[in-house]
């Protein structure tokens, strides 16, 4: 979501919020629309920003002035009942109807009351407005809740039956489950809205009901940020608090926290408050351990079992079984153990397990309780409080013991993130088969090194499109990484890089089409060689017999394929086997790349140049190079250099740059190169006309003539010089 704007309900700068433009729009088409149950669902685990996504929904559609009335409500922990939510809901949606139709916001700060409000009102809605009021209040004197609960829910509903189209946004309404009383919040929103033609949105936790309709609403599901944009996010925190950061530590901020954007404000506002630079992994790391030993990361989740396990016994009962359940390989453990160990009653334990699942503190299926082994920062919180409060040890101790293991622990995390990051993706690839005729050179290494291995990529490609001989993917039905199926292939495995498909031949679903097709990554330089092969076929072919997989296909990826020995070692076990580039090939055959997401670009070049002697004529030789190899055209190329040159010229003539350098970064992506330059000194908005203008004849024709060579120029000011990214598309 771009664009400069005031803020009005939202608590970021429309800039400032990363990484959802997509469920944003999503949002957006939904509000448009008018059709019957036009319900959606948008949910996600805590502090991943459902009412920053809302409120940034609401601030663009006021600031747009439509035909549509937004209206954003959220419940609170002190609402405590429906009528008291119910109350607010009607004061809130009176107030936001007429700020927005006096296209006034400053309304909504305004303390009035019901008679002002209605006072405030335009007359084209003074007399519904009226007549709602005053209904609402006869409800409220005969002391009915249910009907009085019914009548404020129903006010956008009056609103539309009087030409009113109005965008209902209800947020937090997990928060419902800690209301007393006989009303249930939840159900009534259901039964009210989901038999009206307006669009609404529910949002909250993304393990809450949302009642009994929920089944049969849009469902927009927040994730994690993606590493880029949690990388965008720390740089854009850092660089607004004035926190520095590095490369490596803006990295491991996005890895280790996971990209939860209200854990990364709230390591970055700890930073600027106490003036610390986080530049290295040293200073994150003792940051962090500040946070989980009474900082606000501790506070966040203190305030989640405080509400939710009061009692203090009781509260040390739960941790201690969390903890507990995270030192034993994230253990799964009977519901009774549970129970019987923290001491509740039916009641009060299904009450409190039920919280602590929509709370995600831990998963609760079945009859199985799991501790939330993939949220690292519970972990750590939970084996913070154990040691100080269960076990009673040293805080100076316990703090320094820490602050010694999440220093030991970063490199390891970065490192498991390299390799997932380099992984494949074969469980998302497996995901997408269907019954696709694929050309059997693409699973069969032999075939592809015979006729196509080191041929150009236009001639591979027209070589598959052509070729008859293809065979046809199962029907997958479902996918699992191979350690979820059997955890000791753990030991020899990543996770990401194995994965089991379960599906049919030829979607007959009887039991003879079932098939099981398990594949797996292995590591060689060279082609992989007989006794790696046959070690793997083997470890595959125990995680099918420990799972009962009658019809099993082996896959074995090797990243330059498989020696003439191995190719028989596949032969007898009737597996396939393929080199990366034959599953990059599949990939693009199958139109897969957006179902095995993005990954960090690969093809990325950095140099630093300094300013003068024609070093940009360096530059220019290095990216000629690089865009030949990438298939641009000659006189796209010969663009190209000039572009650069120019920007190296204006850096080096008119920055008064402190440490004449010149940064330079060529990020080659499918269709296009991008090339962006960089430098310290006078920003161009602190350069005067005359600086900029060409120094003689030869050097300098400057931004004009950048503009024109390239396909998109844009020109941005950092806090200390200037940044200029160029474009160029590969032109087919």
């Amino acid at each position: 979501m771009n664009g400069q704007r005031e803020k009005i309900l939202a608590n970021l700068a429309a800039e400032d919020f990363i990484g959802r433009s997509l469920e944003a729009d999503a949002i957006r088409r939904h509000a448009a629309e008018a059709r019957r149950a036009a319900g959606m669902i948008v949910a996600a685990a805590p502090g991943l920003g459902v009412s920053e996504l809302l409120r940034q929904t609401y601030d663009q559609l006021f600031h747009e002035q439509g035909e549509i009335i937004p209206f954003y409500f959220a419940l609170r922990k002190s609402d405590r009942t429906a009528r008291r939510a119910a109350t607010r809901f009607l004061q809130n949606f009176l107030r936001q109807t007429v700020a927005f139709r006096r296209q006034d916001s400053r309304i909504l700060e305004a303390s009035c009351d019901f008679d002002e409000l209605a006072e405030l009102a335009l007359p084209s809605d003074g007399y519904w407005i009226d007549r709602l009021i005053e209904s609402c209040r006869t409800e409220s004197r005969l002391n009915h809740d249910q009907a009085f609960v019914q009548n404020c829910l129903s006010a956008p509903l009056r609103a539309l039956s009087n030409g009113a189209r109005v965008f209902v946004m209800i947020d937090d309404l997990h928060e419902a489950e800690y209301f007393t009383g006989a009303v249930d919040f939840v159900e009534e929103l259901n039964e009210i809205f989901a038999r009206t033609g307006t669009p609404f949105v529910f949002g909250g936790r993304r393990r809450f009901p949302f009642g009994r309709n929920a089944s049969d609403f849009e469902r927009v599901r927040l994730e994690t940020l993606s590493f880029a944009d949690a990388g965008l996010l720390v740089e854009t925190l850092a660089a607004r608090d004035g926190v520095a950061i590095n490369e490596q530590t803006r990295d491991l901020i996005a890895v280790q926290f996971d990209g939860n954007p209200l854990f990364i404000r709230l390591l970055i506002r700890a930073a600027s408050e106490k003036e610390a630079a986080l530049d290295s992994f040293q200073k994150v790391e003792k940051l962090y351990a500040d946070e989980l030993f009474g900082g606000r990361i501790a506070k966040f989740y203190d305030a989640i079992f405080d509400r939710v396990v009061p009692k203090t016994e009781v509260q040390k009962n739960v941790l201690s079984l969390l903890f507990d359940a995270q030192s034993v390989e994230h253990e799964k453990t009977h519901i009774e153990t549970w129970q019987s160990r923290t001491g509740l009653d039916d009641a009060d334990f299904a009450r409190t397990m039920r919280l602590l699942n929509t709370g995600e503190v831990l998963r609760l299926t079945s009859n199985l309780v799991e501790p939330m082994g993939e949220n690292l920062i519970l972990g750590d919180y939970t084996a913070a409080r154990f040691r100080l409060e269960i076990v009673l040890q040293n805080r100076a101790l316990t703090v320094g013991e820490t602050l010694t293991e999440f220093l030991k622990r970063a490199p390891r995390l970065m490192a498991d993130f390299y390799r997932k990051n380099s992984a494949l993706g074969l469980r998302e690839l497996l995901g997408v088969f269907a019954c696709q005729p694929v050309p059997r050179s693409l699973l069969d290494y032999p075939l592809f090194r015979d006729e196509l291995k080191g041929a150009p990529d236009d001639e591979v490609l027209r070589a598959l499109r052509e070729t008859g001989d293809r065979i046809v993917l199962p029907q997958v039905v479902y996918t699992a990484h191979t350690v979820a199926f059997y955890a000791p292939i753990s030991q020899f495995v990543e996770r990401e890089r194995s994965a089991v498909a379960l599906g049919f031949i030829e979607s007959k679903y009887t039991d003879d089409d079932e098939t099981v097709w398990i594949a797996a990554e292995i590591d060689s330089k060279l082609e992989a060689s007989k006794e790696l092969t046959e070690f793997w076929c083997d470890r595959l072919e125990m995680v099918a017999l420990m799972c009962n997989f009658i019809n099993y296909k082996l896959w074995l990826v090797a990243p330059e394929g498989f020696a003439p020995d191995a190719v028989e070692v596949l032969r007898q076990r009737g597996a396939f086997g393929a080199s990366r580039r034959q599953v990059e090939l599949l990939v693009e055959f199958l139109g897969a790349k957006d179902a095995l997401g993005a990954k960090t670009k690969a093809n990325e070049y950095e140099m630093v140049v300094p300013m003068g002697d024609d070093t940009e004529l360096i530059a220019a030789q290095t990216v000629e190079e690089i865009a030949r190899r990438h298939h641009f055209a000659p006189k796209a190329i010969n663009q190209i250099k000039t572009a650069l040159v120019e920007a190296c010229i204006n850096a080096a003539e008119h920055s008064h740059s402190p440490d004449r350098k010149i940064y330079q970064k060529f990020a080659i992506e499918d269709d296009r190169i991008v090339v962006t330059v960089s430098n310290r000194g006078l920003r161009l908005a602190d350069r005067k006309a005359q600086e900029i203008a060409p120094a003689d004849g030869r050097r300098g024709w400057g931004l004009k003539l950048m503009k024109t060579l390239m396909d998109e120029v844009k020109f941005e000011q950092t806090d200390d010089g200037t940044r200029i990214s160029m474009t160029k598309y590969l032109k087919n």
